[in-house]
């Protein structure tokens, strides 16, 4: 499926995926059936069934076809794709060819807190585990990078989400972006 123009988007977990993920779909990025929201993240994750069933199992057998077929049958036309899924998938994000990468950055103690009031423990090394990775793709990614402090987009300053989309050829549209982005969902996550 080479030749196709599709994003990615990754970071650490609680540090913008799924809002930066929400941008590019309310910009026509088309990333399937990724289910509903939830008291975490009332308006979505953005993270396709299948590739976050390939990378929990671990199963590479008919990958990336079985994405194809899926993403068809959910009524992809071979537009502009995105998948959204944190570091860990990169070996099978890699072989669907992305012509782009968005990596999400947020203040650490911003994420740590986010991170503890969703349930997870181990914070300091997974955000720094997480980060380190990022790095580490973006080093033999053979597609371009762009990095966006999603805090920034919260205040208004689309400027790096606007470089994104020019390079996947999409005109960037002030109204879906600020009708998009919630900063009072974004800042519940700091009370811990």
């Amino acid at each position: 499926m080479s030749g196709l123009t599709g994003v990615w988007i990754t970071g650490p977990s609680r540090s913008g995926t799924s809002m930066t993920a929400g941008l590019f779909a309310a910009h026509g990025v088309f990333f399937g059936d990724c289910g509903k929201g939830d008291k975490y993240n009332p308006k979505g994750y953005f993270e396709h069934p299948e590739l976050v069933s390939r990378v929990e199992t671990q199963v590479r057998a008919g990958w990336p076809d079985a994405f194809w077929k899926t993403l068809r049958s959910e009524g992809w036309d071979g537009g502009t794709w995105g998948v959204k899924r944190g570091p860990q998938a990169w070996p099978w994000v890699r072989e669907l060819e992305p012509s782009l990468i968005v990596m999400t950055h947020r203040p650490r103690p911003e994420i740590a807190a986010s991170r503890r009031r969703w349930g997870r423990k181990n914070t300091a090394r997974a955000i720094a585990k997480a980060e380190a990775a990022l790095y580490r793709i973006e080093e033999v990614a053979d597609c371009p990078v762009i990095h966006v402090q999603t805090d920034q987009l919260v205040g208004g300053n689309f400027g790096s989400f606007v470089g994104a989309l020019s390079l996947l050829g999409i005109a960037f549209d002030a109204a879906a972006a600020t009708g998009w982005v919630d900063p009072a969902l974004w800042n519940r996550g700091l009370k811990s």
